[in-house]
């Protein structure tokens, strides 16, 4: 890309409180819920996340996009908490896309919901927001009861006096009070941990009756009355672009409206999604050559990578040096791979544009990720500045990281300019199997040297892989020096190392368009990790839980393992195979064990245990809910997924041959949360159940096959045949 879709330079929204007489206007997008251009949130203000309306319903600027992850529900929860609020007296506004107002501190100040760190980016933030608003209501109702500030409290959605017993509503006190004033927070104004009510609880999600009921609008389902739909035809190669193309038989479809063409594919334009569904399958093109590429030439350029026949590799991380260790009693040389994999996110990808400011800027709406990358994709689709640009987000049907980087945006603006007329793009999931973004393949080789107690004494761990930072994002990529952090989550095990260690990482572009996957690479790096680690344990003769216990000086580590092994009665002798594997990862730990029993020559996943310590839990059941379905994830990862390109084109027909786990394939699955008395602050959730579910299957199924499996998806089948079993329920 020209321009970095990530540059965080544009931060100033045009829009802004209105503040006058004591009472705010907040000019917020409400793409939460509808596709108004903005609307007014009335009231008084008290910070940028707060308006107290007449009513008393506190009015929240949510700044996360609602993924399903609960963000809706978990954030407002925050910030009910430090107020004193009634969760069911909250309303929930989508913020304006303003950076510098509403950007996630752990991503930089960005607007993007991923990487595990929506509510530990926002959790210091909304605390304060929350403080103040308490501060103002308490002060406002003493000023007008005459009482003294210090022996009121809010809790209730209401002030109560602690001397005489009385309270007033908040909506008394908004209704009274000439202006609620801000004050500053300091940190013993914010409750202490003791004293939380609504955080720790699990109160239903706000939107989970529209969910069940099938009443919730995704983004695909918001196209306006008005607007046009598109479907883009793209090569089936990897990099084809068209040659020549042939529209007269989708022209003389019926409702078909117009045939546009970008620049590396063709846009059927119609009044319904049928019709350009339809006129999109009339469309003759000639396309470019195919590139030259499959699987086996993907893992050979993969496996040279490593040794730096692209670039020299990367020093990531590194302590001590090898010739400390000495001569080690136990060597561990392994190389290990992994393919492409899709996102398969069941809403499709969808955006719609449509001119605005008399066709010098566009308004996007679309279920995204990143108000602020949508914002830069249509930015540089419609050649305008990025103050001309209007971002209403929608929930998702799915994101799994893939919504980070919506490309659909860009097709939407490019279409809507070119016609002058409001289009929504609708990408169907067979086209984004063939031509989407994948998790990239990556190939790893790691040396591990321990002493004959299996005292770890070295350890290198060299991966390969594609760059998503540089092939999307090239800007940041440069900023960080070349180094891409998406590529290398996971190299840093928790274990103790005697002597010293050395992390590389080698980029090896290929032509999949690389994209971030729930997990990112922390998915492959920790299947290789956690699978050595375990052979270095049995080649010691010691038990593999009991080495990692003796490695992790963690205290929250080592709690987890305790906590799954006795989850999963680690030891017992009953027939079963159990394989374990440990992560630390975005400020969590979790902890998993596979136990796997023999069933006509092959295994089967009969148990997944997982225990994890997330710090504090604002919504436990939505945590462990978000666990169970990584869960599952990694387990579709790990046995059967695997996107095939040959001949530089993806091996596949549609969604319905593509391999992932089945419902009636789920085993059982127990998550159980630790160390949450002790969480002073959340850490990551979203994704730390998918690494470490492939090592923990590989290394239970070691112990059936008398060895370690170094490529994914494992294979179960044992006893010399060959397969793949069916983890069953």
């Amino acid at each position: 890309m020209a321009e970095d879709l990530g540059r965080g330079s544009f931060r100033k929204s045009r829009r802004r409180f209105l503040i006058a007489s004591g009472v705010a206007t907040a000019g917020a997008g409400t793409g939460i819920w509808a596709w108004p251009e903005a609307t007014s949130v009335a009231g008084q203000r008290i910070n940028d996340f707060v308006v107290v309306a007449e009513d008393g319903t506190i009015e929240v600027l949510l700044p996360a996009q609602d993924l399903g992850q609960g963000a809706t529900t978990v954030l407002p929860m925050i910030l009910a908490e430090e107020i004193g609020a009634d969760l069911h007296r909250l309303r929930i506004h989508a913020a304006p896309r303003d950076a510098s107002r509403y950007g996630n501190p752990a991503f930089d100040g960005r607007l993007v919901t991923a990487d595990s760190k929506t509510t530990s980016g926002y959790f210091d933030l909304l605390r304060r927001a929350g403080a103040q608003t308490r501060l103002a209501l308490i002060a406002a109702a003493a000023s007008s009861r005459g009482w003294n500030p210090a022996d009121c409290r809010a809790e209730g959605h209401a002030v109560r006096h602690r001397v005489d017993q009385t309270s007033i509503d908040f909506a008394a006190i908004a209704q009274t009070a000439g202006s609620l004033r801000a004050v500053e927070v300091g940190g013993g104004d914010l409750k202490a941990r003791r004293d939380y009510v609504l955080i720790g609880s699990s109160p239903p999600p706000r939107d989970l009756r529209a969910k069940v009921t099938g009443a919730f609008a995704f983004g695909v389902d918001r196209r306006s009355p008005d607007a046009l739909v598109a479907m883009v035809v793209r090569s089936p190669h990897l990099l084809g672009l068209p040659l020549e193309v042939d529209e007269s038989a989708a022209r003389q479809v019926a409702d078909v409206e117009a045939v546009v063409r970008l620049e590396d594919g063709v846009a059927v334009v119609a009044r319904n999604t049928y019709a350009a569904r339809k006129g999109a399958s009339q469309l003759k093109v000639q396309w470019t050559p195919p590139v030259a590429f499959d699987d086996l030439a993907q893992a050979q350029a993969l496996i040279a990578a490593l040794a730096g026949a692209d670039v020299a590799p990367q020093v990531v991380a590194q302590s001590g040096d090898a010739a400390a260790a000495g001569d080690a009693a136990i060597v561990v040389d392994m190389s290990f791979t992994t393919p492409q994999v899709s996102h398969l996110a069941l809403e499709p990808l969808n955006a719609e544009a449509r001119a605005r400011a008399l066709g010098l800027g566009v308004a996007i709406r679309g279920s995204g990720q990143s108000s602020d990358l949508d914002m830069r994709y249509a930015a540089r689709a419609w050649k305008t500045a990025p103050f001309m640009i209007e971002i209403h987000t929608a929930p998702s049907g799915g994101a799994f990281g893939r919504r980070v980087l919506n490309d659909t945006v860009r097709d939407a603006a490019t279409i809507a300019k070119a016609l002058g007329k409001p289009v929504q793009v609708i990408r169907p999931l067979a086209d984004e199997l063939r031509r989407g973004q994948v998790r990239p393949a990556s190939a790893h080789r790691i040396a591990a040297r321990a002493d004959a107690t299996g005292r770890l004494l070295y350890w290198e761990h060299t991966c390969a892989s594609d760059s998503v930072l540089a092939r999307q994002l090239p800007s940041t990529f440069e900023a960080k020096g070349g180094q891409d952090n998406t590529a290398t989550d996971g190299l840093r095990h928790p274990y103790r190392v005697a002597a010293g260690e050395i992390l590389r990482w080698c980029r090896h572009e290929s032509p999949p368009e690389p994209g971030f996957l729930r997990g990112v690479s922390a998915g492959t790096t920790i299947f290789a990790s956690e699978t050595v680690v375990d052979v270095v344990a049995r080649q010691a003769g010691r038990d593999p839980l009991e080495w990692r216990l003796a490695h992790v000086e963690a205290q929250a580590g080592r709690r987890v393992l305790e906590r799954v092994a006795a989850m999963a009665h680690w030891g017992a002798v009953d027939g079963a195979r159990r394989g374990i594997a440990l992560m630390s990862f975005r400020g969590s730990w979790i902890a998993t064990v596979a136990t796997l029993v023999r069933q006509a020559g092959e295994a089967r996943v009969a148990r997944l245990d997982i225990a994890a310590d997330v710090g504090l839990a604002i919504h436990p059941r939505l945590v462990i809910g978000q666990i169970e379905g990584a869960a599952m994830f990694g387990l579709s990862l790990a046995l059967f997924e695997h996107l095939h390109f040959r001949d530089g084109a993806a091996v596949i027909d549609g969604v319905a041959s593509y391999p992932v786990l089945r419902a009636d394939r789920s085993p059982a699955i127990q998550v159980e949360l630790v160390g949450t008395e002790q969480g002073e602050r959340p850490g990551g959730a979203g994704e730390i159940g998918v690494p470490t579910v492939a090592p923990a299957i590989g290394n239970a199924l070691a112990t059936f096959a008398g060895q370690y499996q170094t490529h994914l998806p494992l294979r179960l089948g044992i006893g010399g045949e060959t397969g793949r079993a069916a983890a069953a329920s």
